[in-house]
């Protein structure tokens, strides 16, 4: 993916580094933490665990330098394509937390993805009964990628429509 310029590449290199204590190539949720705020990006752990999962293709339950990469690769396409979210102003920023606080909640089984079976489940608590065809024509309206999921980010897209 070459979303970045080499110097860009050094740029984030170096934080990696920075955060990559033991210089074992690659950081826990903890120092993904770390790494995330000198960027500018403040969060939890648990959100970094979950980041961790979505971007660990080898599943060692750490990041190495590639997935992180690939992890902000994805960030700086999703703010290219999204230039409302590039404000950052107290407002967007405090929005933008709860509704991935939200999107968390709802996403029982910390998959990265709100499916048919949670939907089913959280309209049950709610005291309602949806079919499965019903629960698939939902999430068709929201799911842009076509996986038959709701992902974090169409989750924002749908909450922050106007």
């Amino acid at each position: 993916m070459d979303v970045f310029s080499p110097d860009q590449v050094e740029k984030f290199k170096a934080i990696f580094e920075q955060f990559d204590k033991n210089g074992d190539g690659d950081i826990s949720a903890k120092e993904l933490k770390g790494a995330l705020k000198q960027l500018g990006q403040d969060t939890d752990t648990k959100t970094c665990k979950r980041m961790i999962k979505t971007y660990d293709k080898n599943r060692t339950k750490r990041m190495e330098f590639k997935e992180f990469l690939d992890m902000m690769a994805n960030v700086f396409q999703y703010h290219l394509s999204h230039p409302e979210s590039k404000t950052g102003n107290g407002a967007d920023i405090a929005q933008n937390r709860k509704l991935e606080e939200l999107f968390d909640s709802l996403d029982v089984d910390e998959s990265g993805y709100i499916d048919e079976e949670e939907i089913i489940k959280l309209t049950e608590k709610l005291g309602e009964k949806m079919t499965i065809e019903e629960v698939r024509e939902l999430i068709g309206q929201v799911d842009k990628d076509g996986d038959g999921r709701v992902n974090k980010d169409e989750f924002k897209r749908l909450m922050s429509a106007k």
